[in-house]
């Protein structure tokens, strides 16, 4: 049950990004205004990022890439919070959207689940107390 509920949010998920990834290329003005002008050239890091959403997208949907495409997806969310970020600080409209306070707060909170779910996906996340990759430190031996 729990391998089922873990393929279906990587499809979703791949999705997702995929289809995000391809608008990047579909309509790129739209996400000029993320890109902190700090970085740049906008329209070369949308498109980079496009490039980058759709080859994790693509990843999530196969088995064989998976686990590295969710670890991949955690880190480019870091990383595209960026945007997120400057949206909110410096109230970027997107289309005829100007997020609120309590708006910019749910964005975040969404970030930080799918942050999560990518983890999850990729199992990097601590399992009941265990560190993952390690052995539980109740059966290290003291010898």
């Amino acid at each position: 049950m729990v391998m089922r509920l873990r393929n279906l949010i990587a499809v979703l998920l791949g999705l997702g990004m995929a289809a995000s990834g391809v608008m990047h290329f579909v309509d790129p003005r739209w996400f000029e205004p993320l890109v902190p002008a700090q970085l740049g050239n906008a329209a070369a890091w949308v498109y980079v990022s496009g490039v980058a959403e759709i080859a994790v997208g693509l990843g999530l949907l196969g088995v064989r890439f998976r686990r590295d495409a969710a670890t991949a997806l955690a880190v480019l969310l870091v990383v595209l919070y960026v945007g997120n970020l400057n949206m909110w600080v410096n109230d970027v409209t997107l289309g005829e959207t100007s997020l609120s306070t309590t708006g910019n707060l749910i964005r975040a909170a969404v970030q930080v689940l799918l942050i999560a779910a990518a983890l999850w996906i990729a199992g990097r996340l601590p399992r009941r107390g265990r560190l993952i990759g390690r052995q539980d430190p109740s059966s290290w031996s003291t010898r």
